[in-house]
């Protein structure tokens, strides 16, 4: 996953010539429609795979700003919203929902046939499928002894000295729970108490980490021997050569999610867009560009097999899994936080 750029940044991008099949505009076709999002290599990737082959199709120029969540809230709360769709942490996505921040898709205009199940929500829509995932330095850990379970992860005798952990209760409870037992399936309703119980195990070897960068490089340093980390952060480095490889056994989907802020004049372009961004050709181009997966399941076929590999929706790593369940964490975040803080303290 990547984390906001907290620098301002808007640049209006062109037509390119593109072959994939145009949405249909009804009514006053805007000039411009504003995305919101992270920026860094997800932004690369939306430009190539969504904006400019949906500006070359429909004349609509894409103007890009950066995803401060506050600023979502303040602008709809204010009555003056400035971005017509903005790409969020799914999670967060479904905690704006809860908010009242956000319209209502359309899913007369976005087809919802071909999606992975539990993607479709009311009012925001995930766009890729992330995973956080085991991970492991190749010179500290032999390939047969590579761990193949969160369980493996937690046993000291197999692991010793630390391994890294997000330091939020989002994700890593799951992973906690999964490594005391819990099948996938069964992680929701999240039981904290259990969770935090399993943390505790090895608290005392647990190298914290804040970011997504963070995780991957205290792997490929050798800091730590294994540990959770993201699977587009390690992917990357595992290509170019760096000491580090990843597994999706066991692992828990997150997502980016396109979302349409309350209130925005361009409601049925922004709708327009998220329906082309779903198709499975842009879908497909979308994960040539970065190691996420595709929503939609018609868009692997148009993936070529070696990369599909390294994609957490595939057909062959999608059944190892579990989604994220983003609305729980949209009704309990907050007092889930608050109970991690309290914990982290004690």
């Amino acid at each position: 996953m990547t984390e906001p750029r907290r620098f301002p940044r808007r640049a209006v991008l062109g037509a390119a010539a593109a072959t994939l099949a145009a949405p249909a505009i009804v009514g006053a076709k805007p000039a411009s429609i504003v995305v919101a999002s992270s920026g860094g290599k997800l932004e690369e990737a939306f430009t190539a795979a969504y904006y400019k082959p949906f500006t070359a199709k429909t004349g609509i120029q894409i103007i890009t700003a950066v995803n401060t969540y506050s600023k979502l809230k303040a602008t709809v709360d204010a009555g003056a919203v400035e971005w017509d769709v903005a790409q969020m942490d799914a999670a967060a996505a479904a905690n704006s929902a809860k908010l009242g921040l956000l319209e209502k898709l359309d899913y007369a205009v976005i087809d919802r046939t071909d999606l992975v199940e539990g993607v479709p929500h009311e009012e925001y829509i995930p766009c890729d499928v992330a995973a956080a995932v085991m991970s492991w330095n190749t010179r500290n850990v032999a390939p047969a002894a590579a761990p193949q379970s969160w369980a493996e992860l937690w046993d000291t005798k197999r692991f010793g000295g630390q391994r890294g952990f997000w330091k939020q209760p989002f994700q890593t409870m799951e992973i906690a729970l999964m490594a005391d037992g819990v099948a996938k399936d069964q992680l929701y309703p999240i039981d904290v108490e259990r969770a935090l119980r399993s943390l505790e195990r090895i608290k005392p070897q647990i190298f914290w980490w804040t970011s997504g960068g963070q995780s991957a490089q205290i792997l490929i340093d050798g800091d730590i021997a294994a540990g959770m980390s993201w699977n587009g952060r390690v992917f990357d480095p595992k290509q170019g050569g760096a000491p580090v490889d990843f597994s999706f056994n066991q692992a828990l989907f997150v997502a980016d999610a396109w979302v349409i802020p309350r209130g925005t004049k361009n409601r049925q372009a922004a709708m327009d867009f998220i329906a082309f961004t779903l198709q499975s050709g842009p879908q497909a181009e979308f994960a040539k560009a970065i190691p996420y997966g595709p929503v939609n399941r018609k868009a692997l076929p148009l993936i070529d097999k070696p990369r599909l590999a390294f994609l957490p929706s595939s057909d062959e790593n999608l059944p190892k899994g579990v989604l994220q369940n983003f609305d729980w964490w949209a009704q309990n975040g907050q007092k889930t936080g608050e109970r991690f803080n309290s914990w982290m303290l004690g």
